[in-house]
Order: C-alpha cells, then sequence, then structure tokens
C-alpha cells in the first residue's frame, strides 16, 4: 500500500493532537461544595517544543447558566483535580456576576511543572473579550447586586452552556550559583597574598590613576569657564 508523504507526515502528527498525556478534571458549587456539578475537563498535551498547552472540554449542562444566574450574588469556586496527582484537589473563586457579563466565557491559568506533569495551581478569571461594551452593557463595578452591576447581560447567559481558553505557564528553573568554583577562587587568592606571589607593590598613583585624572580635569575645565564666578568668590 503506497501513502503520499502528506499522509504519512498527519499520521505521525495526528496522535500529538488527539491523544492528551493528562487530564485535570474540574468541578464546580455555588454553595461551598455543598452541592457540586461537572464543570469539563482541561486535556494538557505537549507541543514539539517541549511545553504543555492546555484545551477546555466543557460539560454541556444546559442549566449551567440558570444556576449561575440564581447564585449571582454568591461565590462561584471550581475544584480541580489532577489525573497524575491522586488525592489532592485545587481550589479557585471568583464572583459568579462577573460570568455572567461575560457570557460564561472562562479563563483559566495553571501554573505546572512539566517535567513531573504536576499541577501547581489554577486560577479562574472571567474572559473580558465576552463582554458587552455598549452603554446598556457596560459593567457596573460599584453596583451592589449583579443586577446593578450587569443589568443586561444576566438574561443572555441564563441559558447557556460553560465555554473558555487555558493559559499554561511552566516552572522556570534559576541556574544556582556556581559557589565551589567561587571559594576555589578565593582560596588561590588567599595562598597567593601569603606567598607574596600576586601581592601589587605600587604606588598610590599608579594604581588609581585613572580615576584621579578626571577628576583634574573637570576641575581644570570648570576654573577655566568660570573665572568672573572664582574672582566675586575671592572678593566676598
Amino acid at each position: 500500500m503506497y501513502f503520499k508523504p502528506s499522509t504519512l507526515l498527519f499520521l505521525l502528527i495526528s496522535p500529538t493532537f488527539i491523544v492528551a498525556e493528562w487530564i485535570i478534571d474540574l468541578e464546580y458549587s455555588l454553595n461551598g461544595f455543598t452541592n457540586s456539578y461537572p464543570l469539563g475537563s482541561i486535556e494538557m498535551r505537549r507541543a514539539f517544543d517541549g511545553n504543555f498547552t492546555g484545551t477546555f472540554k466543557p460539560t454541556q449542562e444546559k442549566s449551567f447558566g440558570q444556576k449561575i444566574f440564581d447564585a449571582q450574588d454568591g461565590t462561584y469556586s471550581v475544584r480541580a483535580k489532577s489525573s497524575t496527582q491522586p488525592g489532592q484537589k485545587f481550589l479557585t473563586t471568583n464572583d459568579p456576576c462577573l460570568f455572567l457579563h461575560s457570557n460564561l466565557f472562562h479563563v483559566f491559568w495553571l501554573s505546572i511543572s512539566q517535567d513531573k506533569q504536576q499541577l501547581h495551581t489554577i486560577t479562574l478569571f472571567p474572559d473580558t473579550v465576552g463582554w458587552r461594551n455598549d452603554e446598556e452593557g457596560k459593567y457596573n463595578s460599584l453596583g451592589r447586586t449583579c443586577k446593578d452591576r450587569a443589568p443586561a447581560a444576566s438574561a443572555e447567559a441564563e441559558s447557556g452552556t460553560p465555554k473558555g481558553v487555558v493559559h499554561v505557564v511552566g516552572e522556570s528553573t534559576l541556574v544556582s550559583p556556581d559557589t565551589a568554583s567561587f571559594v576555589q577562587k578565593l582560596e588561590r587568592e588567599k595562598r597567593a597574598k601569603q606567598h607574596g606571589a600576586d601581592a601589587d607593590n605600587r604606588s598610590f598613583l599608579a594604581k588609581y590613576w585613572m580615576y584621579i585624572v578626571p577628576v583634574v580635569i573637570f576641575a581644570m575645565i570648570s576654573s577655566a569657564v568660570n573665572p568672573e564666578a572664582q574672582g566675586e568668590g575671592q572678593a566676598q
């Protein structure tokens, strides 16, 4: 059987995009997890440059918007569970009114360890791209209730399902200082001074002339430019 080169390339690449290397399951609550509901999952895949990307796969719960609408003045909590970290849970909270105003668009910020494939933190924000900016739909942050802050957004999102994007931040490892080499250098300099091998016996002027000369030149130029000021100073 003969395959075109483009077909073979697609077959080699496609598993990278189809199979998730690990999954982060999401659930939400509007009453402190007295009751909780599935929100969806985030599928983590490694790109060609070695970094991970995340894709939000939302639940198709038709009553999601209604639940957010009913709890618009409460607290929207999302809990994450990584498939690579059994028993660990990660929590993030936000204002449900903001998600009504953004038409239920979510932005998930993940901090992860790419080598260990582990989740460090998850933070949830409303996606401001979905916000209405017309006069009727402007968000009033000074309003005490959600109806005061976003009077026109609630009805649109009431019957919607969650949508979202994922931003992944990998941990960065700082280069540790080469302490051993630094200590060895100090020891070599100390031994050299003890034996007098590198002792600098030059005079003060010979050592520091490069600092003294600019000061002298500056003083000479200042004297040549302001002779009258000097004369007035002496007369006083």
